[in-house]
């Protein structure tokens, strides 16, 4: 299923829709707990961030390897905004070191999978991370889909739990049922012309039995009506980028409190093998300026609403490049990088995780970050300490290691999610 994303959403908390006869109806979901409101947006980097020229050494010996094998890409000091002294971010981010500096931005470093169950192509890679199953390309389900299909705190009336602002919904979603995709509203409508709303009467008269044919029309036809019901609008604090226009969707839904748990969101073009951006600037400059502004939009808009203390935003790509920048001034797909954890319970302004170092003999195979921290271990702890689902084992099947990183203060979230 698919919608539009700017100009599509605007407010209201309770919708009635009438199609063929049949009434479709839905009002804010009753919560059963308050960890039943609660909202992960998983936002994927798709492309291979280069996240050494996102969140880099400033000072001491890693600044000098840095500086030595990035001679023309390497990000100045007067081009980034210092961190903790000894880590800086992109000087294009003003947006998220706002996040940093008041709590709300954790950055992890080094993450990654295990070594020996990475890769370097770019399917596979984005699979194992969304299938949540490092070294395994057979796993039958996403790690996101266990979760729904796992969690206590779902809402029982939930009209949309999970959404996708994708054409399709990606693997992290694979095997749940519940997904929905959010992309056009023109092509989700059957026939969005002169003779539209007559066409989808008649598909309600055509499909009015009970097979499973029959309640995959109807449910489409329903949800037709109940997007058409909804008017969410864009705010025009948000970029007008791709975005910006997914994020605010996502906000408006979450706003509309109809029960989601979880969203998906791609944003691409990080493959920077050439021409990626002198000096701090350039391509890369721009394209990292666009993702945090949109993600600093999406932040003010929930706070503005009282929601951010419900929402927590997970930002990662596939790997991250290698050190050495490549003859094109460019990088090559590499393997550890950093994540951000952003939200109104995160524990922010910090720098989580082990940065192993920038010398030849630091490197994973004499080329890349090398990885310190495990995904899983980050995932886990905003599914069990803030989605407080505690089916871990299934959500990362074969995950023995830590199961949280200290992103939360679980005292104050375990007691209120449950009250």
């Amino acid at each position: 299923m698919k919608i539009s994303r700017r100009g599509f959403l605007a407010g209201s908390a309770s919708v009635t829709a009438t199609l063929g006869g049949a009434k479709l109806g839905f009002s804010a979901v009753p919560a059963k707990s308050p960890a039943s409101r609660r909202t992960l947006v998983y936002l994927f980097l798709r492309g291979g961030m280069d996240g050494l020229n996102l969140v880099m050494p400033r000072v001491g010996s890693d600044r000098t390897e840095y500086l030595n094998k990035r001679p023309n890409i390497a990000v100045p000091i007067s081009n980034m905004h210092n961190l903790n002294g000894s880590f800086g971010l992109h000087g294009n981010c003003d947006g998220l070191k706002s996040l940093y500096d008041s709590g709300k931005l954790a950055f992890i470093h080094a993450v990654g999978m295990p070594e020996g169950q990475s890769s370097r192509s770019h399917f596979d890679s984005q699979e194992m991370f969304e299938l949540g199953t490092p070294g395994n390309l057979s796993t039958t389900t996403g790690w996101l889909a266990r979760h729904m299909n796992t969690s206590p705190h779902i809402a029982p009336d939930a009209v949309i739990p999970s959404l996708a602002t994708t054409a399709s919904a990606p693997t992290s979603l694979l095997g749940d049922f519940s997904a929905m995709s959010l992309d056009d509203a023109s092509s989700f409508h059957p026939n969005a012309g002169r003779y539209g709303d007559e066409h989808v009467r008649t598909l309600a008269r055509i499909y009015n039995g009970t097979s499973s044919l029959d309640y995959a029309v109807q449910n489409s036809l329903d949800m037709i009506n109940l997007l058409e019901q909804i008017d969410i609008t864009v705010p025009a604090s948000y970029p007008n980028t791709g975005l910006g226009d997914d994020l605010g969707l996502v906000a408006g839904m979450i706003k509309e409190d109809i029960g989601l748990q979880v969203a998906t969101v791609d944003f691409g073009g990080w493959d920077t093998h050439n021409g990626q951006g002198n000096d701090g600037g350039g391509y890369f400059a721009t394209h990292v300026g666009d993702l945090s502004a949109a993600i600093k939009a999406f932040v003010d808009d929930l706070e503005s609403s009282g929601l951010i203390d419900d929402v927590v935003l997970v930002v990662h790509s596939e790997f991250g490049r290698r050190v050495r920048e490549n003859g094109n001034e460019g990088t090559d797909h590499g393997t550890a990088q950093p994540m951000m954890v952003v939200g109104g319970q995160v524990l922010g302004g910090a720098i989580y995780g082990y940065f192993p170092g920038l010398k030849d003999s630091d490197l994973y195979l004499n080329t890349d970050l090398r990885m310190t921290t495990d995904f899983r271990r980050v995932l886990s702890d905003v599914v069990g300490n803030f989605l407080l689902n505690p089916n871990l084992s299934t959500v990362f099947p074969g995950y023995t290691g830590p199961k949280s990183i200290g992103l939360f203060d679980t005292n104050k979230i375990f007691s209120s999610g449950f009250e």
